[in-house]
C-alpha cells in the first residue's frame, strides 16, 4: 500500500494546500494503484526525506519529490499512462511539465504570499495554529524565495502577463484535445490538472484564476478530470490513515 503524505486539507474544498502533493494523488488515481494518506500539516519537516511534501511511503522506503515519486510508481507498478508514447510526445510532455512547475507555480507563489486575503495565515492542514510572528517569518521568507528566483521583483502588471502567456499556451496546446497530449490521459495530465485546479478554486484574488477563467477549454478540462478521478472521493478523506 502506498501512503501519500501531505499537508492535510484545507480552504474546505482543497484535500492538500500543495499542488505537487494533488499532482502524485492525481497520477495514483489515473494509473488505478492503490493509496492512502497521512496529513503531516506544519510538523512535515521532522520526518519529510527533503525536508518538503510530498513524500510516499512504500515498503519500507521513503521516497520524496513528486518527480521522483512518479518515477518510483512507474518502476514499481508499471507505466500504464505513458509506456505508449513517443520520443516526440515525451518532449511535449516534459517542456509543458517544466513551463507549469518551473514558472507558473512561482506565479502562484508570489500571489498566494502576498494576497490580501493572507491565505496562508492559520490554514487547517498547514499553519493552524501557529503564531503570528512566527507566520510573518514564514512570509517573509518565502517571499525573499519569490525574489531569488525572480517574480518576486515583478510588479503586478508583469506578473499578470507572465502567468497569462503560460495559461494561454497550456490552452492552446490543449485546443479541442481531451487531453494535453490528444485523447489519452498521460502523466502530464496529472500535473496540469492540480496546477489548474488549484488556480481555478483560489480562495483569493488571483489574476491567474482570471485568465484561466477567461479559457473556456481550461475550464472543461479541469471539470473533465474531476469527475473521472474525483467524483468518489474529492478530498480524499476516505482514503486518510492516521499518524503511527
Amino acid at each position: 500500500m502506498i501512503t501519500l503524505c501531505r499537508f492535510g486539507p484545507a480552504w474546505e474544498t482543497f484535500g492538500c494546500i500543495s499542488q505537487f502533493v494533488l499532482k502524485v494523488e492525481t497520477y495514483l488515481r489515473m494509473a488505478g494503484i492503490e493509496f492512502e494518506t497521512r496529513s503531516l500539516g506544519a510538523g512535515f519537516a521532522e520526518t519529510a526525506p527533503k525536508g518538503k511534501l510530498p513524500y510516499i511511503e512504500h515498503d519500507g522506503e521513503r521516497i520524496a519529490d513528486s518527480g521522483f515519486i512518479i518515477d518510483y510508481l512507474k518502476a514499481h507498478f508499471g507505466d500504464p499512462l505513458d509506456g505508449s508514447l513517443s520520443a516526440v510526445d515525451r518532449a511535449r510532455g516534459h517542456t509543458i511539465r517544466r513551463m507549469i512547475e518551473e514558472h507558473i507555480w512561482w506565479v502562484m507563489a508570489r500571489e498566494r504570499w502576498t494576497a490580501p486575503e493572507a491565505p496562508y495565515w492559520n490554514t487547517p492542514g498547514l499553519l493552524e495554529g501557529v503564531d503570528e510572528a512566527t507566520y510573518a517569518g514564514v512570509r517573509e521568507d518565502n517571499l525573499r524565495k519569490c525574489l531569488e528566483h525572480g517574480v518576486g521583483g515583478f510588479t503586478e502588471d508583469e506578473l499578470d502577463a507572465r502567468g497569462r502567456e503560460d495559461l494561454d499556451a497550456l490552452a492552446a496546446l490543449l485546443g479541442t484535445q481531451t487531453y494535453l497530449l490528444g485523447e489519452q490521459a498521460t502523466s502530464v495530465d496529472a500535473t496540469a490538472y492540480a496546477f489548474l485546479w488549484q488556480i481555478l478554486n483560489a480562495p483569493y484574488a488571483s489574476r491567474l484564476k482570471d485568465a484561466a477563467s477567461g479559457h473556456a477549454n481550461l475550464v472543461a478540462y479541469v471539470a473533465r478530470m474531476s469527475d473521472a478521478y474525483f467524483a468518489d472521493d474529492p478530498m480524499s478523506m476516505a482514503r486518510e490513515v492516521a499518524s503511527p
